[in-house]
């Protein structure tokens, strides 16, 4: 791929590119605190990467592929979620698995901490929501409200709501003290689409939703049973759930990876198309933007992650 730059000046670096994984990567993610990288995969297994692609540690104890991980906000621990219907809590100094979460009667699928790392959010094939304390690894609540896989979850950043995202076309809210669904958001006002992934913005305030009619929503939740603020095009999601994410270093972007191995970039506020980058082979099913560098980290079916750098 040959460095290029577009009309608005954004320029990348050719990227750092990492034969990762022995099967596609399914989720890979930036640690808070900027300084790892973790990726999850079919393979089963855990990988930390440093910033410059060397790999840290490799975590493995999942007995079947691993769809999600998740770093807790000290860039301590992680969760994992796998088909193999557990959760799982690593220590990251020491490498090991903390707790192995069981009750999900399927694959379970997504997962996160709270701001506090003192509960875990799964969610799962099964339909099921689970809320766990993560010291003892119990589960506290189950919320059951989905008629389809649950795709996504994560809390809001006081940790009193917990969203979840489904293939029944469902954006539900649920209050962690009670375990109430307060509403429930479609995903789009004339026909219920497959939602791929859901993510909550930085300041907490909107929700980032793919669907897989190749549409990414930005949605004011917070305003009745929700409202579309603007609609993000250009890019392939038919078939897997792939997750896009905001940057918001020096500007405000949504990134997604693409099932034909791009990666787009739009303007935030005007939904345009900045940038386009072409490098893999395969359909990329995570990308994630550094907390505060101008790195973008990418992972696919092909196998490998790369790392963007734009200036």
């Amino acid at each position: 791929m040959q460095t290029s730059e577009n009309n608005q000046g954004i320029k990348f670096e050719e990227p750092v590119s990492i034969a990762a994984h022995r099967k596609g990567v399914s989720c890979v993610k930036f640690s808070p605190n900027g300084q790892l990288i973790a990726s999850s995969s079919a393979d089963k297994q855990i990988k930390i990467w440093d910033l410059e692609g060397n790999l840290e540690a490799t975590l493995k104890g999942h007995k079947l592929e691993v769809s999600e991980v998740c770093w807790d906000s000290e860039s301590r621990s992680l969760v994992s979620a796998s088909d193999d219907k557990s959760v799982r809590i690593w220590d990251c100094m020491s490498k090991t698995c903390l707790k192995i979460l069981l009750g999900h009667e399927n694959y379970a699928f997504c997962c996160g901490f709270n701001a506090r790392a003192t509960l875990v959010v799964s969610g799962s094939f099964d339909e099921s929501i689970k809320i766990w304390n993560a010291s003892e690894g119990t589960c506290l609540k189950t919320l059951v409200g989905h008629c389809g896989a649950v795709t996504a979850v994560q809390f809001n950043l006081d940790g009193t709501l917990v969203l979840s995202c489904s293939y029944d076309g469902k954006c539900c809210v649920w209050d962690v003290l009670s375990g109430c669904c307060l509403k429930s958001i479609l995903s789009n006002e004339t026909s219920l689409v497959q939602i791929s992934h859901a993510r909550l913005s930085p300041n907490g305030k909107y929700l980032l939703m793919s669907t897989l009619d190749s549409v990414i929503r930005l949605w004011d939740y917070k305003i009745g049973q929700g409202r579309v603020l603007k609609s993000y095009k250009g890019h392939i999601n038919k078939d897997y759930c792939v997750m896009a994410c905001f940057s918001t270093v020096k500007r405000k972007w949504v990134i997604s990876g693409s099932e034909d191995g791009n990666i787009l970039i739009w303007d935030l506020n005007t939904g345009e198309v900045l940038k386009r980058l072409v490098g893999h082979t395969r359909a990329i099913l995570s990308c994630d933007a550094h907390p505060f560098q101008q790195i973008i980290v990418s992972g696919s079916l092909d196998k490998t992650i790369k790392i963007w750098r734009w200036s």
